[in-house]
């Protein structure tokens, strides 16, 4: 981390070009953004973004691991499992805690997920912080990559040998979605449409999209429908999604299961914290003020509860204990600076592993920082806080 970098970039910052950005960014999208946006972007080293890096990658390569993924084939239900899954995850994300261990700054695993996230937004955010504040000798991308490499990676991940025309970024009511953002940004870097779940069919073995009349046939899609929130809304789909339909998917919808909460028992990491199953726990932990309790498939925190007591893991285990883990709580250190004390912070690494390479790559940063003891864009509204991004320190 950069400490010195955000104690400087304060006095970079007044009201008005607060203002003035977050209007920029409304203005580009095109509408009044939901979440809050934060004043300052996360400074980050290159020796500390080779930490994040390398746990991201170590984490997601062991998580397609044959045996690990055999663990998981009781996470999907018949209905939702989805024909033909790609061997490893097109798209995935790892959350980790930026914490401090014997003097030095370690991530520290939250969440994971096999799933795509904020590609195109989080370029933008990064970009226009970049030209605003005219910060020099910075990136927004992992792995070093140019802009260039960025925009060919995602693009070939997203729309494979096929025409943009045949290919549709796919969501429930886009429209009402605080990540509509993100589908803005796609289509002006990559000229990817957005296409409602609702309006798709399948017809002759084909998924079909039926827009204000017209239909077109489309042959690759990047889902990024969470089927949690399709139940929840309780929306009928015109296709099921255990039908063998001939359509190629960037980002098979199976990996959402097995590449979640649910895996972190498993995993063998130093980044990531003690995780049991509540179903399996012998007896309630007497340090239970040690650990976090979260639902198994949730997303945005979601039913997470960060003091639990006796009494709610007993609740857990008498209707529901199979969906619930207990994770060792996780001490963030207070190490952004702010004109209001120091900030805790998140940083999601996004990666994609092309199907052939040995491994995924790291590509694009989302980071939430805050005060209080949830990360998540809705828990922090105060000034400096919220939703934010990285910009990685050459040399």
């Amino acid at each position: 981390m950069r400490p010195d970098l955000q104690e400087a970039f304060i006095a970079k910052v007044t009201d008005k070009s607060y203002n003035g950005f977050v209007r920029e960014m409304n203005e580009w999208v095109g509408y009044e953004i939901e979440y809050r946006i934060c004043e300052m972007p996360i400074f980050v080293s290159d020796n500390f973004r080779r930490k994040l890096e390398k746990a991201a990658v170590d984490i997601i390569v062991q998580s397609a691991d044959a045996k690990v993924v055999a663990r998981t084939d009781g996470t999907i239900e018949e209905r939702y499992n989805v024909p033909h899954q790609s061997t490893t995850p097109l798209f995935s994300v790892v959350d980790f805690a930026v914490t401090e261990r014997n003097g030095e700054y370690v991530p520290r695993l939250i969440e994971l997920q096999g799933f795509p996230s904020l590609l195109g937004y989080q370029y933008a955010y990064a970009s226009q912080m970049k030209l605003r504040y005219e910060l020099k000798n910075t990136g927004a991308f992992f792995s070093e990559l140019s802009e260039e490499q960025y925009f060919r990676i995602i693009s070939e991940a997203i729309f494979g040998s096929h025409d943009p025309a045949e290919c549709a970024l796919i969501e429930i009511d886009p429209h009402k979605q605080k990540t509509k953002s993100d589908f803005i940004a796609l289509k002006k870097y990559i000229d990817l449409d957005t296409i409602n779940i609702r309006d798709l069919s399948v017809q002759r073995g084909k998924l079909v999209a039926t827009v204000d009349g017209k239909t077109r046939v489309l042959k690759r899609v990047f889902n990024r429908a969470i089927i949690d929130e399709l139940d929840d809304v309780g929306a009928r789909l015109n296709f099921e999604w255990n039908q063998d339909i001939d359509v190629e998917w960037a980002g098979h919808p199976n990996w959402y299961f097995r590449i979640s909460k649910y895996i972190m028992p498993f995993l063998q990491h130093d980044s990531v914290p003690v995780t049991h199953f509540l179903d399996a726990l012998q007896s309630i932990p007497e340090n239970l003020h040690d650990f976090v309790l979260k639902p198994l498939y949730s997303f945005a925190g979601k039913g997470v509860n960060v003091n639990p007591t006796v009494q709610d893991v007993e609740t857990a285990l008498n209707t529901d204990a199979s969906n619930w883990i207990l994770q060792e709580k996780v001490k963030y250190a207070e190490c952004i600076a702010t004109p209001f004390g120091n900030n805790k912070v998140e940083i999601r690494v996004m990666l994609i592993w092309p199907e052939g390479h040995a491994a995924p790559l790291p590509v694009m940063s989302l980071a939430r920082t805050g005060r209080s003891e949830m990360m998540g864009a809705r828990y922090n509204m105060l000034p400096w806080t919220g939703s934010s991004g990285c910009l990685f320190v050459r040399g």
